[in-house]
């Protein structure tokens, strides 16, 4: 049987929408660049979360032309706290991309989905929610809260992490807009999926529960299917506050892969335990350690926990290690101005630091 959406339930669809949507800071806004800004924050953070770092990011960013031109320490300190650095750093070399190859400065922005796909940092849900909502593009947004709703309204038994599936929603969702604007229509299913078709759902007040497969087989329970999640391992490591004088020793990740760009103190972490590591790092590094602190630093990452034992210590010499690309001593106000990661954040606040 064909997944058809109905242009019944589109309708329904767009009714309860304009009843129910939330208010957002970005929402109605048809400003590409805007639009942009909010899509890359709200990729695997919480509405709630992104209110407040989208009105700093315009207030320091207001277009794109403003955040090619900045350096992108400076993009990573407006960011710091969301998480997931990858799409601070993407989203950098996209607004130079677009800065670039800009037609004109009055409209420097693609129109539709397959050039949104060119720039650096775009994937395929970036550039369906720009080109709809901007543009009015006909491209299906497919996010989690997405694959969830039509998973049940199909009754779709498919392992929704699979590019297949991906594929197959993208084109029933673009079958489905008919006669109301793609933009709205993607964020009608986006909002369904999340403050109606959620983990658990309240059916009875579903707009689509009369075209609901799940609903009516009442298996809403079995869909999506469910994906076993893995375990994720918790990796060991170690951090050393080195203060000289007044000032803090501070190392910069490089730009690329983890946390890259981000300054953060001298350590490692180790995939496995290694016991006698410590000991080689310190000793490779000139460092020596005055004390233990009682409390771990700890933080969890989508593929990994990291803990992390703090230690006070001191430098027998300079800091040489090209690990990291640069390295500075910095008093606390200078501290405050440096992008650095959540667990970095936490051992900077804490009471031992002072």
């Amino acid at each position: 049987m064909k997944n058809n959406i109905s242009k019944d339930m589109t309708n329904a669809l767009m009714v309860w929408f304009d009843k129910h949507h939330r208010e957002m800071p970005w929402r109605g806004s048809d400003d590409p660049y805007h639009i942009w800004v909010s899509e890359m924050m709200l990729q695997q953070t919480q509405v709630s979360t992104v209110e407040k770092y989208y009105s700093q990011w315009i207030e320091r960013f207001p277009d794109v032309f403003t955040l090619a031109e900045a350096k992108l320490e400076e993009v990573l300190k407006v960011w710091e706290g969301l998480g997931y650095y990858t799409r601070a750093r993407n989203f950098h070399k996209g607004a130079k991309y677009i800065a670039e190859n800009a037609v004109s400065k009055e409209f420097p922005f693609p129109d539709n989905y397959d050039d949104w796909l060119r720039v650096p940092g775009v994937g395929p849900y970036t550039a369906a929610a720009v080109s709809s909502i901007a543009f009015k593009y006909p491209a299906g947004v497919v996010d989690g809260n997405v694959k969830r709703v039509m998973a049940r309204l199909f009754c779709i038994d498919t392992n929704i992490a699979a590019q297949t599936y991906h594929r197959q929603i993208f084109k029933i969702i673009n079958e489905g807009f008919y006669d109301h604007h793609p933009g709205w229509v993607n964020q009608a299913w986006m909002e369904l999926g999340s403050l109606q078709c959620t983990q658990r759902p309240d059916c009875s007040t579903c707009p689509l529960k009369e075209h609901c497969c799940a609903f009516k087989k009442d298996k809403v329970k079995d869909f999506p299917l469910k994906i076993e999640k893995k375990k994720i391992p918790t990796r060991f490591g170690a951090a050393f506050i080195i203060k000289q004088g007044e000032k803090f020793l501070m190392v910069k990740r490089p730009d690329e892969g983890f946390l890259g760009g981000l300054w953060e103190y001298p350590g490692f972490t180790l995939k496995e335990p290694e016991h006698s590591y410590l000991e080689r790092f310190c000793r490779k590094n000139k460092i020596e350690i005055i004390n233990e602190l009682k409390e771990r630093a700890k933080h969890t990452y989508s593929h990994f926990h990291q803990e992390l034992t703090i230690y006070n210590a001191e430098l027998n010499g300079k800091w040489e290690n090209s690990d990291w690309t640069e390295y500075k001593l910095v008093d606390e106000v200078e501290m405050n101005k440096l992008p650095k990661s959540k667990i970095t954040i936490n051992i900077s606040k804490s009471d031992h630091h002072s």
